[in-house]
């Protein structure tokens, strides 16, 4: 069985140099499901923690492997020491939500470790089929919003314009008064009947 590739140990150096960038969670710049979360736990940290995407902080974290980078998120502790995928996500919610970090330690439960770290690399595997990647056009920073309430809101803007579709549609079928123009609102114009009797035959044979 061949072992997946690790990051190795920083150099005595390289955790000195790097040490006022720490902690530090790398994700992939490139997509637009983690842009949106890196800018979620950016706000959760409270300065606590630097956010960056791997494609510009990679080189502050040398001993960091950039093939793993490329593949799951990498978080890196004061002490240098580097979580992977759902490692890294249990890691960060505990330096970012004390609460939910503790709930989190459930991860090193028997059984529990599989089933978050397939269900990670599942999610990893797909992320850029989820929502798209940033070069396909990440203006005014929209990929730093949430995902889901992007495509909410373009849920709730196209139930609107249906909704005055349908009101339209509705003003046109409200029934009108008996006998009134459905073009003009006026009253119809009615036809007199003659009060003249007809003519008998018999007058006319004489």
């Amino acid at each position: 069985m061949v072992r997946p590739r690790t990051s190795r140990a920083p150099t005595p150096a390289e955790l000195a140099a790097a040490a006022p960038q720490l902690p530090l969670a790398l994700y992939d710049g490139d997509c637009v499901f983690c842009t949106a979360q890196a800018e979620r736990a950016r706000r959760l940290s409270g300065g606590r923690l630097r956010v960056a995407p791997l494609q510009t902080a990679l080189a502050d974290v040398p001993w960091v492997d950039p093939e793993e980078a490329v593949k799951a998120l990498q978080l890196v502790d004061r002490d240098g020491r580097v979580y992977a995928g759902a490692a890294a996500v249990v890691r960060l919610l505990r330096l970012t939500r004390p609460v939910l970090g503790l709930l989190a330690l459930a991860y090193h439960l028997p059984g529990v470790r599989w089933l978050a770290d397939r269900a990670y690399a599942a999610v990893a595997a797909r992320r850029y089929a989820i929502a798209g990647r940033t070069d396909d056009g990440c203006a005014d920073g929209a990929c730093g919003v949430p995902w889901a309430a992007r495509h909410g809101a373009a849920r709730r803007g196209a139930g609107r314009g249906n909704a005055a579709a349908a009101g339209v549609a509705s003003a046109d079928a409200t029934p009108r008064p008996f006998g009134q123009s459905t073009i003009t609102g006026r009253p119809a114009a009615r036809s007199v009947r003659s009060s003249t009797p007809p003519s008998s035959d018999s007058s006319q044979r004489e």
